[in-house]
């Protein structure tokens, strides 16, 4: 998994504290490292592949014994479940979909959390990575939402994706937070009085 070092956290607050004098929205920085641990889908799939070791066996040796043939099951059980287990493993052997649908739930579920629907003019928006997943959410709060169609968000999102493959991580949040500001200052620009009311760090859930 990504490491995100001080160097990084700190460019990422000080650009969000420069966006932030130019509109009157409030931009927060989520990451997290996994959004499932997937455990339950890997006991599934080695529960089922291990249902099939018996006749496997039966079929190359059919006179070996029961006691045999168990001990061979539950020493593939135990195998597969390891294998299963294994980040990279996991996620090239299952459907990109259960990796999207975690994170995304994940990303919605943090916003609530976050409390930032909480804020006095609802114009709070995270940008929500998910590394292991590879996944970027963008969430924005009523007020947002009801001006700023959330498919103008698709471009920043694709190209974070994009750096996120690459390793590029710190490169591709700054360039979504000037992103995502520019068009924030366009329809939400900075308000007399306006107040900071959320932390610009990056948040690591």
């Amino acid at each position: 998994m990504h490491q995100i070092g001080n160097e990084t956290q700190q460019k990422i607050e000080k650009t969000i504290f420069e966006m932030e004098k130019k509109t009157s929205s409030e931009l927060v920085a989520v990451v997290t490292q996994k959004s499932g641990d997937y455990l339950y889908i890997s006991l599934l799939i080695t529960s089922l592949i291990s249902l099939f070791i018996p006749f496997g066996l039966l079929f190359f040796a059919p006179d070996m014994e029961a006691k045999t043939i168990f001990e061979a099951q539950l020493l593939g059980f135990m195998l597969l479940l390891l294998l299963f287990n294994v980040p990279k493993v996991l996620f090239y052997l299952l459907p990109k979909s259960v990796f999207v649908k975690a994170a995304k739930l994940k990303a919605y579920e943090t916003f609530r959390i976050l409390g930032l629907q909480k804020t006095s003019n609802y114009q709070a928006v995270m940008i929500f990575v998910s590394l292991y997943e590879k996944y970027i959410e963008i969430v924005a709060d009523s007020a947002i939402s009801a001006k700023i169609d959330n498919a103008l968000w698709q471009k920043t999102i694709d190209a974070f994706v994009e750096n996120v493959k690459n390793d590029k991580f710190e490169e591709g949040y700054l360039q979504a937070i000037n992103e995502v500001g520019a068009i924030l200052t366009q329809h939400f620009p900075i308000e007399k009085h306006d107040k900071n009311e959320l932390p610009d760090r990056l948040i690591e859930v």
